[in-house]
């Protein structure tokens, strides 16, 4: 009997062994990761999303595949919901989506069922800017036009309109319901509306270059924390505030910059998966076959680590509930906002 025991043991014993010792490349060798992209196939989420696939798999540990799948909706939201949900947490299935989901989280947005802080964050292919534009047929090619006059703008996101609505007095309608940005760009060449904001530059560049070199569309303002060098004509947002509480709402704002193309994984991998993977996606970076696949695309790239992503998440998440409540109403709506609290 005892003998049995032992033995019994014993096998317990060498299999835990076993499986504390299996290695990241162990884990990864053979396996295929997921990367959900939460926007419509063509945008600049899914341009990012789909070249950086090509090469990270090459810079992990077993050399895993890489697929990619277009999960859009809610700008973003059905994908990091999905993450901290239903998708494995063992490292296979990584997100990319806009990066103001991560502040639906924080300002407590009920479809945002997913903690922010919790996410495993990767990395942010760049540092953006991001734009409000007018098409070149409307006449509206001044910041002064642009505040004053009702303008028809595309989006699949309310936020920058909204804060310029709320904050700064501007008159700009929103037609709204479009799954992801590439949608929005249709309805711009049709004529459908009249401009577009939350366009973040690196994607104009890299979906729209010849629209910048034709003069199909006017750069009316920039959101970002100091002109982008391409950019050194066109007013940053900050130039708008008046006021202390204006400053600090837009330093918030401003601050999810730093996460322009942001990379997630779900909560709980395993810490030494995640280190690989933060590991893996600098290393693109600095791949030369990448860096020219690039430049072919005209890829805005100005990597950042995983965990100065996860610094700043911290960082807003223990802002001053005020503060964030402020933004909230800003940023969706006073109706959309107190409708959260309902819910």
């Amino acid at each position: 009997m005892y003998k049995l025991i032992l033995a019994g043991l014993l096998v317990v014993f060498a299999w835990g062994n076993a499986a504390r010792a299996e290695t990241v490349e162990d884990f990864y060798k053979g396996k295929r990761i997921t990367i959900y992209v939460g926007s419509s196939p063509g945008g600049g989420t899914d341009t990012y999303g789909r070249v950086i696939g090509q090469f990270l798999g090459n810079h992990l540990p077993g050399k895993p595949s890489i697929v990619v799948a277009n999960v859009p909706g809610a700008n973003g939201l059905v994908v990091a919901n999905q993450l901290a949900k239903s998708l494995p947490k063992d490292g296979t299935a990584l997100g990319t989506f806009d990066r103001n989901a991560a502040l639906h989280s924080i300002w407590g947005n009920p479809a945002a069922r997913f903690v922010a802080a919790d996410l495993a964050w990767i990395g942010s292919a760049n540092v953006d800017t991001s734009t409000c534009v007018t098409w070149h047929t409307t006449g509206i090619d001044t910041l002064e036009k642009f505040m004053t006059r009702e303008i028809v703008l595309g989006s699949s996101a309310v936020y920058h309109a909204n804060l310029l609505n709320a904050l700064f007095g501007a008159k700009l309608k929103q037609v709204l319901g479009y799954q992801g940005g590439n949608d929005v760009v249709l309805a711009l060449e049709r004529g459908e509306v009249q401009g577009r904001c939350n366009w973040s530059w690196s994607s104009i560049i890299a979906t729209r270059p010849a629209w910048v070199r034709d003069k199909k569309i006017n750069i009316i303002l920039q959101f970002a924390e100091e002109k982008h060098p391409e950019l050194q004509d066109v007013p940053l947002v900050r130039e708008l505030a008046k006021t202390p509480e204006q400053k600090q709402i837009l330093d918030l704002v401003l601050t999810s910059q730093t996460m322009a193309r942001p990379f997630a994984a779900p909560p709980d991998v395993p810490p030494e998966r995640v280190a690989a993977l933060r590991e893996a996606f600098m290393a693109v970076s600095k791949d030369p076959d990448f860096l020219a696949m690039a430049q072919a695309q005209q890829l805005e790239i100005s990597f950042v680590e995983g965990a100065r992503i996860q610094d700043s998440i911290q960082r807003i998440s223990h802002a001053p509930k005020e503060l964030v409540r402020t933004l909230r109403d800003v940023m969706l709506g006073p109706e959309a906002s107190a409708e959260m609290d309902r819910k």
